[in-house]
């Protein structure tokens, strides 16, 4: 049966579609873990010329429902899951643009879903033409002998397309990175990324992973432990910084951006915490504040607040350990290669100068990195010509109150800095 939309190719072309196939495929995996898929595979066709026939993508989540297809499909832009409560990282998907991304590389979309209705499953198909965008063909449901709900969209016609685009490591690493996090906080689950019968696998962009635990009082006599996995990875994620919280079933309830999105020293992290603090939550749009309100009652609002101090107290040594041995090298090294330095000769006052210099550098990076970003190359050039002078006068120790203006230090940070100007 036809059915037309409120959707033109117009608004479809403008609209900010993926440009890049490996986009329009993660769109398509998303939408499969939106519907509460724990399993999605991707699986390819091609023929002898090595060019792709087919894509089929495939998942065992929840299907989609005809009574909302005159909502979910024939609204460009929009979605029920607009009107639902998010489901923290579950729900990734871009305003229905998954649905219609696959004209970038492909004439035809067809979507075959089992759903449930009552203790029976239901199938049918819907077909989308790259030529006709703005109306879908959809089949009546009829009694499914399948063994579980999903859906499998297959993407066919499709050109300029080589199966080794999609079959190469790249692909793969893409693949690893937007979806790793998602992996790893879903392992205990079984939720997994199928390429060709062949599981993606993401352990290759772990550069340091650490496990932990902390145990917090509400009373004296009440205490909640904390497991936590810290992860650093090795490329941008296919998600923000985030704390995720989750209850003893392993399930996320809520997650918190972590206080170190907005630094450039490529620090990749993830923080998993699991405790029975957060089993007697429901799973909701929880994007939570630093206030977390997500509780209701004082003893667990106070129990969080000290989560949260020590969770941020830990990825605090981190970040530091991570700056003092890779990331402030490459700043130094970034320092010389653009000639930020002042001029020093062959000398050796002059040696020293600049020894000393480099260690009071690296010490301020270390504090605070976010102190070397953003700031135009001249003004980095005069501020360190500033310093280098005055390190050569009697007042060299003013340099440290007039740091701390600026930048918070430790007790170790302080007393290091103090010894280099002591020099």
């Amino acid at each position: 049966m036809k059915n037309s939309t409120k959707i033109t190719n117009a608004s479809i072309e403008s609209a900010g579609l993926p440009k890049d196939v490996k986009q329009v495929i993660a769109e398509y995996v998303w939408n499969g873990f939106d519907a509460k898929a724990t399993v999605v595979a991707i699986d390819i066709s091609s023929n002898e010329l090595g060019y792709i026939e087919r894509i089929r993508i495939s998942d065992n989540g929840e299907g989609i429902t005809h009574d909302t297809l005159d909502y979910s499909f024939g609204n460009f832009l929009d979605s029920l899951k607009k009107g639902q409560a998010k489901r923290t990282s579950y729900t990734r998907g871009k305003k229905g643009k998954g649905r219609f991304s696959f004209s970038l590389f492909a004439t035809r979309a067809t979507w075959y879903t089992v759903v449930a209705d009552g203790e029976n499953l239901m199938q049918y198909k819907l077909v989308i033409n790259r030529d006709a965008k703005e109306e879908y063909d959809s089949s009546e449901p009829q009694r499914s002998n399948a063994s579980h709900t999903g859906t499998t969209v297959v993407l066919e016609g499709v050109f300029g397309l080589n199966a080794a685009t999609l079959q190469s490591e790249e692909f793969m690493d893409f693949l690893a990175q937007e979806f790793g996090w998602f992996l790893h906080l879903n392992k205990d689950l079984g939720h997994s990324i199928m390429i060709n019968g062949k599981p993606i696998s993401y352990q290759q962009l772990i550069q340091e992973t650490d496990e932990t635990s902390f145990t917090i009082y509400s009373t004296e006599e009440n205490s909640f432990v904390f497991k936590v996995n810290y992860i650093r990875w090795k490329y941008p994620i296919g998600d923000r910084y985030y704390y995720y919280f989750m209850n003893n079933d392993k399930v996320e309830i809520a997650k918190l951006l972590s206080s170190f999105n907005n630094n450039a020293i490529e620090f990749h992290h993830s923080v998993y915490v699991e405790s029975a603090f957060f089993n007697g939550f429901e799973q909701s749009d929880m994007m939570l504040s630093n206030e977390g309100n997500l509780f209701s009652e004082k003893e667990q609002q106070v129990v969080y607040r000290r989560l949260i101090t020590e969770l941020r107290d830990m990825l605090d040594r981190k970040q530091k350990k991570y700056v003092r041995e890779q990331a402030v090298d490459v700043k130094l090294q970034e320092l010389i290669q653009k000639n930020l330095l002042p001029r020093y000769d062959s000398s050796e006052v002059d040696k020293q100068r600049k020894a000393v210099l480099m260690q009071l550098i690296q010490e301020l990076y270390i504090a605070d990195p976010r102190a070397f970003v953003g700031i135009k190359a001249d003004l980095v050039r005069t501020y360190l010509g500033f310093l280098d002078l005055l390190l050569q006068t009697d007042r060299k120790a003013e340099i440290l109150p007039i740091v701390e203006q600026a930048i918070p230090l430790s007790d170790k940070e302080r007393e290091r800095i103090r010894k280099i100007l002591e020099k």
